[in-house]
């Protein structure tokens, strides 16, 4: 199997095709593993748990985004790509038909080299909207439990990796680079509706921004390429609804 992978080494792109030995059930992972060990060592690409937890193996396969470790190369051979425009026609431009997989970083973000971008600023907006608890009771006596229906509200936002794909898809992203984005917002919903959170009133203040909750045009990219099935958009109305509450003076 072909595998074309977009090239950067600071100065230049490029495309090279490199001839894969496709073995049972290898990952797309396993193909640049393979292609580094064994045809060009320069090949540079990002990865840890190799389990699809940690979500470093983030990219651009065949113009999807996917987790290239979970991605198998047998699934995928001799699919067509489109491009997938997050505006735009219905009908997209055919890019291939089947004949090599296309490997790319993910858009949106700065590249580094080859596969491997820059999540600064993706990490900068994360940590913008504080993702932890706040507690003056430094020392509780005793724990703070949760109903199976609290923890329920919770636990979709909670299964997010931080891999940057809701991030890398978003077209407000795209265009604006102050934007808080998908994942940073819905991470702040998972803190802002546990119930265990004392500072939600902050929390509403940090995402009560133009480049907040307010900048998203809820088009769904995010929901639609989030390998966990987390729904960013979700979170974003939630806060919508939650702010204009606040304000109404309906809640606190």
């Amino acid at each position: 199997m072909k595998f074309k992978i977009r090239r950067f080494d600071g100065k230049k792109i490029w495309y090279d095709t490199f001839e894969v030995k496709v073995r049972p059930r290898m990952s797309v992972l396993d193909g640049l593993f393979q292609i580094q060990d064994e045809l060009d060592s320069s090949l540079a690409f990002r990865y840890s748990c190799r389990g699809g937890v940690c979500g470093s193996s983030s990219m651009l396969i065949n113009k999807k985004h996917r987790l290239a470790c979970r991605t198998q190369v047998a699934e995928i051979a001799n699919e067509q790509v489109i491009s997938p425009a997050a505006y735009g026609p219905i009908v997209r431009p055919l890019v291939k038909t089947g004949d090599y997989i296309l490997v790319e970083p993910l858009p949106n973000l700065p590249v580094i080299k080859d596969l491997i971008v820059d999540l600064k600023p993706f990490f900068e907006h994360y940590e913008y909207i504080r993702p932890w608890f706040e507690d003056n009771n430094t020392r509780p006596l005793e724990e703070t439990p949760m109903s199976q229906t609290e923890i329920k509200k919770v636990d979709r936002y909670a299964a997010c990796i931080l891999c940057g794909m809701c991030y890398s898809s978003c077209p407000v992203a795209s265009r604006d680079r102050e934007y808080l984005g998908p994942a940073a917002l819905a991470k702040a919903w998972r803190f802002y509706a546990d119930t265990r959170n004392k500072n939600v009133g902050d929390i509403l203040k940090r995402v009560d921004l133009k480049r907040g909750v307010w900048a998203c045009d809820e088009v769904y990219r995010c929901v639609e390429v989030c390998p966990k099935q987390v729904p960013p958009t979700n979170a974003i109305t939630h806060f919508m609804r939650r702010i204009m509450m606040h304000r109404l003076k309906i809640i606190r």
